[in-house]
């Protein structure tokens, strides 16, 4: 009787530790809080982002609770974020810039765990603080990667300018600058600093390809990573385009005989990232950029391809991004009284670029909110696009409105 008892007892205890071990960890409260741009409820989303082992976009006024992988989608020009989880191999990474990264590596631990990295990991999707975000930590010396850096900076600084024969260590460089270690160590040679921006001046003799490719790398190595652009901007550059980088950006763009709109949609994602910078985003405004977008943008006949569909969400991504964020920012062009606070005409070239947006935004809505609602043909860059051009011209129209930009117009 004893026996049978003590073995109950025991049983007893082994299923209750069985039943807690395998019991899955509480997880916090979803929060319930929406933000909601329009009556409509179902365009409605969550204030903080609720993320899951997929990615979904990220909107631009949410709250990302830390620990995530986080991504900007160049097929779309979106930031999406996940869950931290391991990529299955073979996972696709076409025109995809991570910006996730990692805080210091513990000098006492040698191998962490995975669950302790992503508990750890640092948002950096903030538009308003990216001064915290992307701060400069060694990495953790890694031979291989050291090693392919060093040769790759070797055969950028062996020729006087780019060439198809650069191809293969401009993309290995462009792979590691993904890390926030490689984008500023790459931004500090001056020397391979001024190769890249001297490649995608037009009126250098660099291929297209080339051109295209140092302009991806100079976008990635200073994205979120305000120490490598600094270290960027920091280089004396010599160019007839006018202040560089950002000059030899915009010639680029004006470039009559480079129709490649996939050169153009890196390019606009390079002087997005550029245009952090203060003093950069005035050379853009007083140089006629917002101009210069617009011609791109607004052909004669507004057509849909996914090409073009990825250049105009980027577009409208940097206005909203760029343009008008920096309006009543304490680092924006603007003051929050209106005044204008660098004595620069800041505020009136602002004024000027963005008032042939306003119909330019009404008429691409009109394009693209019919394809939208239509599933047969819809496709994810013209959703992307419509999302983008809206989310724009919403801001322009409404939250901006004291500037009057668009005068009393109607939203379409």
């Amino acid at each position: 009787m004893f026996k049978r008892i003590r073995l109950s007892v025991l049983l007893s205890f082994f299923l209750l530790s069985q039943a807690h071990a395998s019991a899955p960890a509480s997880s916090p409260p979803a929060s319930t809080e929406l933000i909601c741009h329009t009556a409509h409820a179902s365009e409605c989303y969550p204030a903080i982002f609720q993320p899951t082992e997929h990615f979904q976009r990220i909107h631009d006024d949410q709250s990302i609770p830390p620990g995530l992988h986080v991504r900007m989608n160049l097929a779309t020009g979106l930031k999406e974020a996940r869950l931290n989880v391991p990529e299955p191999p073979g996972a696709p990474h076409a025109d995809l810039v991570v910006i996730d990264d990692l805080p210091p590596p513990n000098p006492s631990t040698e191998e962490h765990d995975l669950a302790a990295e992503a508990s750890e990991l640092r948002d950096q999707s903030d538009p308003e603080g990216h001064e915290q975000r992307g701060r400069y930590y060694p990495a953790a010396f890694d031979a291989e990667e050291s090693s392919l850096f060093h040769s790759s900076v070797a055969t950028l600084h062996s020729t006087a300018a780019l060439s198809t024969a650069d191809l293969p260590a401009l993309a290995a460089l462009q792979d590691l600058a993904h890390s926030i270690h490689w984008g500023v160590a790459l931004a500090r040679d001056a020397a391979v600093g001024q190769r890249l921006v001297s490649a995608i001046d037009p009126g250098s003799a660099a291929a297209a390809d080339v051109r295209s490719a140092a302009t991806l790398l100079l976008g990635t190595a200073v994205h979120s990573n305000p120490d490598a652009l600094n270290a960027l901007l920091s280089h004396s550059y010599s160019s007839e385009a006018g202040t560089a980088p950002v000059g030899n950006a915009l010639a680029a763009l004006r470039d009559a005989e480079q129709g490649d709109v996939v050169l153009q949609t890196r390019t606009v994602f390079l002087l997005s990232q550029l245009c952090q910078n203060v003093e950069q985003l005035r050379v853009f405004i007083h140089s006629e950029g917002l101009d210069t977008l617009f011609d791109l943008f607004e052909s004669e006949e507004m057509t849909l391809d996914d090409g073009k569909d990825r250049f105009r969400a980027k577009v409208a991504n940097f206005i909203y991004d760029r343009i008008l964020s920096s309006i009543g920012s304490a680092n924006g062009l603007v003051s929050q009284s209106g005044s204008d606070s660098f004595g620069l005409g800041d505020e009136q070239a602002l004024v000027k670029g963005l008032e042939p947006w306003c119909n330019a935004l009404a008429k691409a809505l009109r394009l693209y909110a019919p394809v939208s609602m239509d599933a047969e043909d819809s496709s994810p860059a013209a959703d992307a696009a419509y999302e983008s051009i809206k989310e724009t011209n919403q801001a322009l129209r409404e939250k901006y409105a004291r500037l009057r930009i668009c005068g009393d117009e109607s939203e379409l």
